[in-house]
């Protein structure tokens, strides 16, 4: 099977072709704002924080937002910021990409008036190159595929999981790659990814991960065990944080497990692999974006109308209930599996062939009511 899509000059393939406006720092987000304001091309990357951070918190805020400039969903960027130094370095950094680059600093372009106009130029004729460009025949070996799961209950386990599990294993098949991230979620089951580790370094790699997530919490005073799940999943019937992690593994599928990577790092090996990530599904999809995902397969059973601005995420979900009060934002009815009408494998099937249309072109709810949003994780206080 095969889809279309527009061909990057560093390899990646894109299923949008939006022109992106990032703010390095919550200080210009106002003003990327108006930038991109009444133009459906224009995407608005605005993430809260970007000064006075330290350690890691650095590294991933630049991480992530050079991750989302070279998504291969995006055809330009403009990267906005007050001073030069910090845009600059974000802006070289998505230039080495290929990607057609500029710059907009409000102390140097004549404050935010000036900058604005400026922006709005760029951007203009960004948008005129990029809506020339046509699709072109792509192979599903070029596809990243996201998973994610919000808002799980019994539901998830027993019919979106699983179902996301055979779409990915789908995929890999056709020698694509997917992602599941969530570190969290893999409490109390991560001994069966590990099963599936291609080699003793990634098993240790992803133990590794979710034992951190555990001992962290024990260090603030959180016992994860005992906190977790969350009374959202409880009232969807799930009793323990380990039958919710036994769940949330099914999207994974049966593929050998052959990578483990860092919050927002773009994986080297195709394949299935692991994204080490928060559970909060803004963050984690943030990670996934910036990561190279081209789109992203999302289970929901009580509820998450979560989207992402870059990224299309297919929204399913098997829960009568939730769908009678959500169904505007659900892309895909599972509840025919819990009802028994439609078997798993057929469901995938059906699965696969809406992530073929929204690979080329068709929109999804979240886009369609404009429920993208983005965060990235932090990990110190500000000073």
């Amino acid at each position: 099977m095969t889809f279309s899509g527009f061909q990057r000059k560093d390899g990646g393939v894109g299923i949008r072709n939006h022109v992106a406006v990032i703010s390095v720092m919550d200080n210009t987000n106002p003003m990327v704002r108006q930038i991109c304001y009444d133009n459906s091309m224009l995407v608005p990357v605005c993430a809260t924080f970007g000064r006075g951070s330290m350690g890691d918190d650095v590294i991933v805020h630049k991480r992530i937002l050079t991750g989302l400039g070279t998504n291969p969903n995006v055809h330009s960027v403009l990267v906005c910021g007050i001073e030069s130094t910090s845009v600059d370095d974000i802006a070289e950094t998505i230039a080495r990409s290929g990607r057609e680059v500029e710059t907009c600093v409000i102390q140097r372009d004549g404050g935010t008036l000036g900058a604005t106009a400026r922006g709005k130029k760029i951007v203009s004729s960004f948008c005129l190159e990029a809506s020339s460009e046509s699709r072109t025949a792509c192979s599903l070996n070029e596809l990243v595929l996201g998973l994610e799961c919000g808002g799980s209950d019994g539901t998830s386990g027993i019919a979106g999981n699983p179902v996301t599990g055979l779409v990915s294993d789908y995929v890999v098949a056709s020698g694509g790659t997917t992602v599941l991230s969530e570190t969290v979620e893999l409490l109390g089951a991560e001994h069966i990814l590990k099963k599936r580790a291609v080699n003793e370094k990634v098993a240790e790699e992803l133990v590794a991960k979710v034992n951190w997530c555990a001992e962290y919490a024990l260090s603030l005073g959180c016992d994860l065990i005992g906190s977790n799940p969350v009374p959202d999943n409880i009232e969807g019937g799930i009793s323990t944080i380990e039958e919710k992690s036994l769940g949330a593994v099914k999207k994974a599928g049966s593929s050998v497990l052959q990578e483990v990577v860092e919050y927002g790092e773009k994986p080297s090996r195709k394949g299935f692999v692991f994204m080490d990530g928060p559970a909060p599904a803004i963050e984690n999809m943030t990670g996934l974006a910036a990561a190279g995902v081209q789109a992203i397969v999302f289970y929901t059973g009580k509820g998450n109308h979560s989207g992402n601005p870059l990224v299309p995420v297919i929204k399913c979900c098997g829960n009568p209930e939730t769908l009678k009060i959500m169904r505007e934002n659900i892309d895909m009815d599972l509840s025919r599996v819990m009802s028994g009408e439609l078997d798993l494998k057929s469901a995938s099937e059906e699965l696969i062939r809406l992530m073929i249309s929204v690979l080329e072109g068709k929109l999804t709810c979240a886009e369609v009511l404009g429920q993208g949003e983005i965060a990235i994780s932090r990990y110190a206080m500000t000073v």
